[in-house]
């Protein structure tokens, strides 16, 4: 077969085992800044670096993905898609992206802090960014008066979604297997979107999960068998999920979580800005749920006494 067009891409190191799977692939999805396809089990998206390097991802430069993306749409729907394991190519009917496997990105987060305070030290900044981007999360959460509930305890002047969101941070640390079931159930695929808010949430909590262990054992293996055998979300949703269950996570994410760990105030900010452009309400929502995770420890007597 002779493949008008090479490009060079280069990988997460965690989509290794699905190129290496032996099943070829399919297109699942397409973008105006890549697509997605499926292989074996999992997905992986293929395109450029606009909402980061992403943890299943293959990127490509900028100006090689709409050509592609217009030879894609011209070839058969049902193309097959193979790795070739001897050559490091993926290959498409009209064009393959050639892979360096010594040369991949790593999406995961670092060793888990002893001291889950330490991400406190920037809160206050972290928090004022998201209230400076004024805009309500995909739930239509306003952080101004959730974080006034939250402070003062004045749940009666909740919104409804509002009150889940102080439910779940209840079930978070204290929840039986019943409770955890129920709020999971309720925030899991809720919202629009390919990625729908309450899972951008749940991924933003995971990621200071992976940081400073928030959740029990109880929560995070329920939360993994609804996302690993239940269909509650879309399949873009889950895999980002399935993903953030391991540890691994978007650069836009890691940064935060770097920034946060490192105390560095100016990446901090700067690199939340960079996640609040991420997708229409997509950035907002996985930066709420960090804060949701970093009120947890700063209610957690047993962590920090004094805040």
């Amino acid at each position: 077969m002779k493949h008008l067009i090479q490009v060079d891409g280069v990988c997460s190191a965690a989509v290794l085992p699905l190129l290496h799977g032996g099943k070829p692939g399919c297109v699942h999805s397409i973008f105006h800044n890549g697509w997605n396809i499926r292989m074996g089990d999992g997905l992986i998206f293929i395109g450029t670096t606009k909402n980061g390097q992403l943890p299943f991802g293959i990127h490509l430069e900028d100006k090689q993905v709409p050509k592609l993306i217009s030879m894609l749409q011209q070839d058969e729907e049902d193309q097959m898609i193979h790795y070739d394991s001897d050559t490091s190519s993926l290959l498409f009917s009209s064009f393959c992206i050639k892979l360096d496997p010594q040369a991949t990105y790593q999406s995961g987060i670092g060793p888990r802090t002893e001291q889950p305070e330490s991400l406190l030290h920037l809160l206050n900044a972290f928090a004022t960014e998201l209230l400076i981007h004024n805009q309500p999360t995909g739930t239509g959460i306003s952080i101004d008066h959730f974080i006034e509930c939250f402070i003062n305890e004045a749940h009666a002047t909740c919104s409804v979604s509002e009150q889940k969101m102080m439910q779940l941070i209840n079930t978070v640390r204290a929840g039986n297997l019943s409770q955890i079931d129920e709020i999971l159930r309720y925030w899991i695929g809720r919202g629009k979107g390919l990625t729908p808010a309450g899972d951008d949430i749940l991924a933003g909590m995971l990621a200071v999960d992976a940081t400073a262990g928030i959740f029990t054992d109880t929560f995070r293996l329920q939360l993994s068998e609804l996302v690993e055998k239940e269909t509650l979300t879309t399949d873009i949703s889950r895999e980002y999920l399935k993903y953030a269950l391991k540890r691994n996570f978007s650069s836009t994410v890691t940064g935060v979580m770097n920034a946060l760990l490192q105390r560095d105030a100016d990446s901090l900010i700067k690199r939340t800005r960079e996640l609040l452009l991420v997708g229409h309400s997509s950035g907002l929502d996985t930066a709420f749920g960090i804060l949701i995770g970093m009120l947890i420890i700063r209610r957690n007597s047993n962590w920090h006494k004094k805040l």
